[in-house]
């Protein structure tokens, strides 16, 4: 019998499963502290209406099936900010600004290679209904504390402006294809195809520069304002920039920002600011994000919008890495009741539950030894054994394999104090 799973999923064990929770959970907590609110929303949705808002290139790679109600065809959730776009075009009450936030995996055919995933687990905030830099600052605001409750202070947050490709793009008067070629050859760094590109078109001096120097245009802010003023084709966009890193140097924010302009961003839906996250050290991006002003039109309305989302498995992979999270998920009682109606058992445990213990029972006929070895290796921290002597109204509480302490029943429940650690 063939028990095996798809070549582009995988399994999280127990353990891999309760740090990934806890990521999760803390991040959250941020974005609720922050005012944003969880939003949950279907697996599957029409694949006609994403057509509206989805790239060819995310639509090619989205997972398809019929609906046996209608025959119409549907796809597995390809992208949350798209679909969090046709949700609020839905609402009839729009009152602005919306905060939401969301928790899920997104689903895109990739050639299942390594790490190469078919489900990615992402979590992100969207903020509808402000155009002003304000609102941009603060959904990088909010991801770069989201990072540091975790945990992880040495990132990066690359930003770029999509509004200076479109200006290049109107100039160079480029067709769809054409267009895709040349963003292509900026986002591989490739000088030489961008002089080939622009070698047999009328370009002005200062645009044909700025445009085969893109790949090279990283850094500070220092290096914003010095394009501002050689190339004022683009000022408008690179204002925006400037203004941006001043809300930022408000949150105490700007020593983590560099500016890279040869780094254009996968969706065509981005209108403005766009960034992306790394961490040192680590090849993957942790996040992305960015304003979309059209996207809720191609559904229905013209609303203004920003947002981001976190990769949480490359999250993971780095805090492993660097021995950032080392959380095991401990249960923290183990009832073994040797008694025939088992109902000290029945009561300890609900006490414990109640007070906000972890409590688990042995439910096995085996010898103690293996029970309570069981126990410790599947990390409980502590055995209640019950009926070991003849004295119904005491317990054994062992605290290793060997050691344990022998209590009267009620006053070990009436002194036991209600469980308050939040991620344990």
């Amino acid at each position: 019998m063939n028990i095996d799973i798809p070549a582009g999923v995988r399994t999280f064990s127990r353990a891999e499963t309760f740090q990934i929770k806890t990521i999760l959970r803390k991040i959250t907590d941020t974005f609720e502290k922050w005012a944003y609110e969880e939003i949950k929303l279907p697996y599957f949705e029409y694949l006609d209406v994403h057509k509206k808002g989805l790239d060819e290139e995310i639509i090619g790679k989205s997972f398809k099936i019929v609906d046996r109600n209608t025959g119409d065809i549907l796809c597995l959730r390809a992208d949350f900010t798209a679909q969090i776009a046709r949700y609020f075009s839905s609402l009839k009450k729009k009152n602005l600004p919306k905060r939401y936030y969301y928790t899920g995996s997104i689903f895109r055919y990739v050639q299942p290679k390594g790490e190469n995933l078919w489900e990615r687990l992402q979590t992100g905030i969207e903020l509808i209904g402000s155009s002003r830099l304000e609102a941009d600052a603060e959904v990088i605001a909010v991801a770069s504390q989201s990072l540091m409750e975790i945990g992880i202070d040495n990132f990066q947050i690359d930003i770029n402006n999509t509004k200076i490709f479109n200006i290049l793009r109107e100039y160079l008067k480029i067709s769809d294809k054409e267009y895709r070629e040349f963003m292509g050859f900026i986002k591989r760094r490739e000088i030489f195809n961008l002089k080939r590109f622009i070698s047999d078109k009328k370009v002005e001096k200062d645009i044909l520069d700025f445009i085969v120097n893109i790949p090279k245009f990283q850094g500070g802010i220092e290096l914003i304002k010095d394009l501002s003023s050689k190339y004022p084709f683009i000022r408008d966009a690179l204002t925006e920039l400037e203004g941006i890193y001043s809300i930022l140097q408000d949150y105490g924010l700007s020593k983590k920002v560099v500016f890279d302009i040869g780094e254009p961003k996968e969706f065509s839906y981005y209108t403005g600011i766009v960034f992306e996250i790394f961490v040192k050290e680590f090849p993957k991006p942790i996040g992305q994000g960015g304003r979309y002003d059209s996207l809720i039109s191609k559904y229905n309305g013209n609303v203004p919008a920003t947002g981001f989302a976190f990769d949480i498995l490359n999250i993971w992979d780095y805090m492993k890495e660097k021995a950032l999270i080392t959380q095991q998920n401990y249960k923290d009682y183990f009832i073994i009741d040797l008694t025939p109606d088992k109902k000290n058992a029945y009561r300890i445990g609900k006490i414990l539950r109640e007070k906000g213990y972890k409590v688990g029972r042995d439910i096995i006929d085996r010898p103690l030894k293996e029970s309570i070895k069981f126990a410790f290796e599947n990390r409980y921290r502590k055995v209640i054994v019950i009926g070991l002597d003849s004295n119904e109204k005491e317990i054994y509480i062992y605290s290793t394999e060997e050691e344990f302490e022998r209590k009267n029943i009620n006053e070990f429940l009436e002194k036991i104090a209600p469980k308050s650690a939040k991620y344990t």
